[in-house]
This record gives structure tokens, C-alpha cells and sequence, in this order.
């Protein structure tokens, strides 16, 4: 219950922000105490022995604590964040919760026969899904010729000898797509397929990593998700501006994806993708939350 109060004054401060930046202020201070205290019971839970009862809640509790740390920031002014602002150790840690929700996934199991989560689980192998065909053949035809020579992307070319392939691959996936409950999945192959080595070099603020999830942020930014475009707004900028100062190079290259992208949505509108999956009754299986927090899909 706390998780899901401080999920829904997370929402409202994101809804009074335009309107009145004190309320917002107000309201995400308080959802911080809800989250905090969803925190520690959540931690004192999973650190005891776990009754079958309590296995559906532990999942969506996690899924929920997911959005909390993907939407949090402590300010809304891009000066103050990463990768402007010194680093600390929890600066990427909202990137890390996929493995936390493996582990979950090991103890909630929510495609059991008891969950209620088994109908649009059933399908799926665990909290991220098999690589998709793309992935697998390194289908680089919708990469930029520009981005190819940038990062060194060719046929020859995999993520095993070139940290860049994969989180490339991934991104020109997307970059005619606007960010949607039908096809966030395939934006959260980004952080769900990210490496270690990749992450490290995000961490000391590799100048090329740190454009890629530039261009993840700039393809979110515009979305309707209200969880992940409030960081992709403001760490965007962010991205931009340290760029601008630290490669000017990669930031014109970051500002002329975005104005072909700008462009072709003008043109042509936006592409839109269907879900990834869907049941006999319609319901989305690639997990999100709506604007109120209730989980639609899973992922």
C-alpha cells in the first residue's frame, strides 16, 4: 500500500509540475516517504522466510519500486544531475533493476498456477524476454551511415568485440517510433540488454556511451509515459549540454538525429508499433504502468 501511495504522488506531482512547481515539490516530497517506507518493509520481507500469500504482492511491489527509481530525480534543473553534476554511486542505479527483477522473478515465480499474474505471464520466460530475431541476425539496415562510422558498426562488427554494437542496434531500432504503452517494450530493450561493460563506461562518462543514452533520452522524452519521460526530459538536456562542452563532435551528431527525426515526424507522422504480445482478450503483456500505477504489461 505505501508503494502504491507514493506511485500515485510521484504521478500527481508529475501532473502539477507545469502548473505549480511548489505543489509538485510538495507532493514528491511526500511520495518520498511512502516510497521509503515500502523500502524497508519490502527489505524486511524478502529477508525472512517468504509465505506463498505474499508472492504476488513482492512482484508488483518490485515492478512498482521499478517506475519509482526510473521517474525520481532530485531536481528538475539539468545542471544538478548526471552527467553534470559530480558523480556519485547511485547515479545509474536506476539502470541496474533488471537483475533485481530476476531475482524477484526467481522468488515471486508469477507465472505459477496460483499467481494472478500467470494470464499474461504464461507466455514468457522470465522478466526480460528472448532476443528478438534482429538482435539475434545483427540486422544492421536501420542503423545511420553516420552512426555506423561513428561506432565503428559493420556487418563484421558484434557486441563482443564492440561494447557500442548492441546498445546501437537496439536504439536505431526505435528512432521512428514515439515512446507508448503498445511498444515500450522495445525501448526497454536498451536498459534490459545493457552490459556491464557498457555500464562502466556510462559510470565514467565515456563520451560515446554517454551520447547513446543521449539518444535513448531523446527518443523517450516526447513519449506518454509519465514515469520515463520526466528523467529522459531532464537528464537529456543534461546529456546535451555536457556534450556540447565535453565532444562537440558527437553533440552535432545527437542534434542532427533529432532534427531528422523531427522531421519525419512532420512528414510523415509517427510510426506506431503494435504490442509485442497480445492475449485472447486484449490485454498487453510487455509490462508498464498507466498514468495511475496499475501494472498493463510486463517485461
Amino acid at each position: 500500500m505505501h508503494m502504491i501511495l507514493g506511485l500515485t504522488l510521484m504521478h500527481d506531482s508529475s501532473l502539477s509540475l507545469p502548473y505549480s512547481a511548489s505543489q509538485s515539490a510538495t507532493l514528491q516530497r511526500k511520495s518520498l516517504y511512502h516510497w521509503d517506507q515500502a523500502t524497508t518493509l519490502y527489505h524486511r520481507i524478502l529477508n525472512g522466510p517468504i509465505p506463498p500469500s505474499h508472492r504476488d504482492a513482492i512482484w508488483a511491489t518490485g515492478v512498482h519500486l521499478g517506475a519509482a527509481s526510473f521517474w525520481y530525480l532530485e531536481s528538475d534543473d539539468p545542471y544538478t544531475v548526471w552527467p553534470l553534476k559530480p558523480s556519485e554511486p547511485g547515479d545509474l542505479s536506476w539502470m541496474k533493476i533488471g537483475e533485481g527483477k530476476r531475482h524477484l522473478w526467481r522468488i515471486a515465480d508469477p507465472t505459477r498456477e496460483d499467481s494472478v499474474f500467470r494470464r499474461v505471464l504464461a507466455r514468457n520466460h522470465g522478466p526480460c524476454t528472448t532476443p528478438p530475431d534482429w538482435m539475434q541476425n545483427n540486422d544492421i539496415s536501420l542503423v545511420p551511415e553516420s552512426v555506423k562510422i561513428t561506432f565503428g558498426i559493420t556487418p563484421l562488427s558484434s557486441k563482443e568485440d564492440n561494447v557500442y554494437h548492441l546498445p546501437v542496434l537496439i536504439l536505431s531500432r526505435i528512432r521512428h517510433l514515439q515512446l507508448s504503452h503498445g511498444n515500450v517494450l522495445e525501448f526497454l530493450y536498451f536498459t534490459a540488454f545493457i552490459t556491464p561493460e557498457f555500464l562502466e563506461l556510462l559510470e565514467q562518462k565515456d563520451p560515446k556511451a554517454v551520447f547513446l543514452l543521449g539518444w535513448w533520452f531523446q527518443m523517450c522524452r516526447n513519449g506518454t509515459l509519465w514515469w520515463m519521460t520526466r528523467r529522459a526530459r531532464v537528464e537529456g538536456e543534461a546529456v546535451r549540454i555536457w556534450l556540447s562542452v565535453v565532444d562537440s563532435r558527437l553533440n552535432d551528431l545527437l542534434e542532427e538525429l533529432g532534427r531528422r527525426r523531427d522531421m519525419e515526424v512532420k512528414e510523415g507522422g509517427w510510426i506506431q508499433t503494435k504490442a509485442q504480445n497480445i492475449d485472447e482478450s486484449g490485454l498487453e503483456v510487455n509490462w508498464a504502468l498507466d498514468s495511475r500505477g496499475r501494472i498493463l504489461t510486463v517485461a
